[in-house]
């Protein structure tokens, strides 16, 4: 006696489709949720009986075939072979397995696929305005929305993808850009956040292969857009002495004075280190942050901006390895801010 789990790709496929588009799914509601499989059901089992795993994709007039496997080990390591899928549906099948056989925090394509040429973003936004219980249960209207995107890059010219896109434009729109490498210089990828019709853009770049996170706190429009990209690790290149961090920031501001300044920055790696790189009108301010590694993660780079233009917050981090560019942009105040730091031995 034999029983089927099998998963039902219908909904999820609408989904995979809608994510690959050039929009991203920007402007809709929620993620759709991944498909859990448990291969160890607390169901009794009946000896001799086995669980079966099954998918079968269609695009492009190809198709995967009907596969069915016997774990979730196998299940997975079909996912990943071009020759058994017939070449079809990898976008489909790298979004399957991310969702399904990774724990969520990293991008895993591997086998056949061209993993080096994968990233991923997460994008969320949050209504910080009070709601009412009626506003809460508008399906059209969320307070939280949830987008994913897998991205395939060929590694040889520069490319952007749509993360977020919204039609009122309240949340902003976001890409996530990714630029080849040159001779000494690792590839890079950027996220690159544009809100009230472009009069501001905050941006977040660092190298290929460590996570990068980018958060923007509006409060003239109450909301909150939070990124997160990851990208695979065979982007990385040698590691570099991060005992000593080289930094430069630049504010040109109509009006005002530009300031421009060079500054090097030794730390023991151990201990968190926290600077003031910068102190405007007001609160306005910008504190750069080395911390150390720990829980599993690399030593990393944090840039918190407060108060930018009296009412908008930044924050951004990455992997100190990976060095970090930050940039705000008010094109209505007429200022230009960036701050660009990484391993003074890079």
């Amino acid at each position: 006696m034999r029983f089927h789990l099998p998963i039902v790709l219908s909904a999820l496929t609408l989904s995979l489709v809608a994510c690959s588009n050039g929009g991203g799914g920007g402007g809709g509601g929620g993620a759709t949720p991944p498909v859990v499989v448990n291969p160890t059901s607390p169901t009794p089992q009946v000896p001799g009986a086995t669980t079966e795993f099954t998918y079968e994709y269609h695009q492009n007039g190809c198709t995967t075939g009907k596969q069915r496997l016997t774990s979730k080990a196998a299940y997975c390591d079909a996912l990943l072979n071009d020759s058994l899928n017939n070449n079809c549906a990898r976008e489909m099948r790298v979004e399957t397995f991310n969702r399904m056989c990774t724990n969520g925090t990293s991008v895993s394509p591997t086998g056949g696929l061209q993993g080096m040429s994968t990233a991923r973003c997460e994008v969320n936004g949050m209504d910080l305005r009070d709601r009412s219980v009626i506003q809460n249960m508008n399906p059209f209207n969320p307070q939280r929305r949830q987008i994913y995107r897998d991205m395939f890059w060929n590694a040889k010219s520069e490319h952007a993808y749509d993360i977020l896109g919204s039609l009122i434009d309240t949340y902003g729109r976001a890409r996530f850009v990714m630029t080849p490498a040159q001779t000494e210089k690792a590839a890079q990828g950027e996220i690159d956040l544009s809100q009230q019709k472009g009069e501001y853009r905050f941006s977040v770049r660092s190298a290929l292969g460590y996570p990068i996170t980018l958060k923007v706190t509006n409060e003239e429009t109450e909301k909150e857009v939070s990124a997160a990209c990851i990208s695979h690790s065979s982007f990385k290149r040698a590691g570099a002495d991060l005992r000593r961090v080289r930094c430069s920031f630049t504010n040109n501001e109509v009006g005002r004075r530009s300031t421009q300044r060079d500054e090097e920055i030794v730390w023991d790696v151990k201990n968190t280190v926290e600077k003031e790189i910068f102190r405007g009108r007001s609160s306005e301010r910008i504190l750069l942050r080395l911390k150390p590694a720990q829980g599993g993660q690399e030593e990393r780079i944090q840039v918190v901006a407060q108060d930018l233009d009296v009412d908008k917050t930044m924050q951004a981090e990455t992997s100190l390895a990976g060095g970090l560019e930050v940039r705000f942009r008010a094109k209505l105040a007429g200022r230009d801010m960036t701050l660009s730091c990484a391993p003074a031995s890079k």
